[in-house]
């Protein structure tokens, strides 16, 4: 009963115990299975006498469930340290070896199954994205495959747009930040544009105030790269404008794109193939999408 509340409850903990003797169990009913002619040979050269041999298969049969309750914990939990500790609890002569492989192989086959026991509760929790970046191979694939595509059109500002654009696209618009773009030749190369900053949507509110408060000239047109609203004069006011947007290169990894979010503490990171703008990735997406 209490296993059953401890490992429900919204952290989890009392897990070693249940695995512990869950492991034991199994590994001895595999010990059992086994064929007698098959014991006979792995006692066959241990110098025993004939005297000793029921004595001598108890003693394996117990190593077997020992071995078990290793391999089957360091699989639910994928932590090899149990090995060590269960050695280090009965140092058993010769049982370095198979402890360290059967718990080797246990963690190298549950991860091909499921989520570590913990990292379960993440995605229970739609986190899922968390242990994908730790215990998966998609965590290495490139930014290419996860990252949301940009529609220029909607999704982006342009570098020099009037007040009126700027609050539609702010007031129309989900995101809360929102990438500002220089056009290229819009007759060769369409639908291409360089990322040359960002702004928040709580920025451009601001931004809007300051330069229109009344709502008097919305066909007012702006450069949202500006020096001022990049680095006020005054220094009382913070910037409007981000002008070096986090960015990230298609080759590099989605765990590269997360582990460069949680440094810089931004929740977005664009993707751009030689400063032109291709797609981002948001750090809740991220942490929330099963990879």
């Amino acid at each position: 009963t209490m296993s059953l509340w401890s490992l429900s409850a919204e952290i989890p903990g009392g897990v070693l115990a249940p695995c512990i003797v869950l492991g034991a169990l199994l590994g001895r009913i595999y010990a059992v299975l086994l064929p007698e002619w098959f014991l006979d040979l792995l006692l066959s050269d241990s110098g025993v006498a004939d005297s000793g041999v029921t004595e001598a298969k108890g003693a394996l049969l117990a190593r077997f469930a020992i071995i078990g309750a290793s391999a089957f914990t360091a699989g639910v939990c994928r932590t090899f340290a149990m090995a060590i500790t269960v050695f280090e609890l009965l140092t058993l002569p010769n049982s370095v070896l198979p402890l360290c492989a059967s718990a080797l192989v246990a963690i190298f086959a549950a991860n091909r199954v499921a989520l570590p026991f913990f990292d379960s509760t993440l995605a229970a929790e739609d986190l899922g994205g968390i242990p994908a970046l730790g215990f998966s191979a998609e965590a290495l694939w490139p930014v290419m495959k996860v990252m949301e595509p940009i529609q220029l059109e909607t999704d982006a500002l342009p570098q020099v747009l009037t007040l009126r654009h700027l609050l539609k696209l702010v007031t129309e618009r989900d995101g809360e930040v929102f990438p500002i773009i220089r056009p290229l030749d819009w007759t060769a190369t369409k639908h291409q544009a360089l990322l040359v900053g960002c702004m928040t949507r709580r920025q451009a509110l601001r931004l809007l105030k300051a330069c229109d408060p009344h709502g008097e000239t919305p066909r007012r047109e702006i450069d949202l790269m500006n020096v001022e609203f990049q680095a006020p004069s005054d220094e009382t006011i913070p910037p409007y404008v981000d002008g070096n947007p986090l960015r990230i290169s298609p080759e590099h990894t989605v765990k590269d794109a997360y582990l460069l979010m949680k440094m810089s503490e931004q929740g977005v990171i664009y993707v751009t193939n030689r400063g032109v703008l291709i797609g981002s990735i948001t750090l809740g997406t991220l942490l929330c999408r099963e990879l």
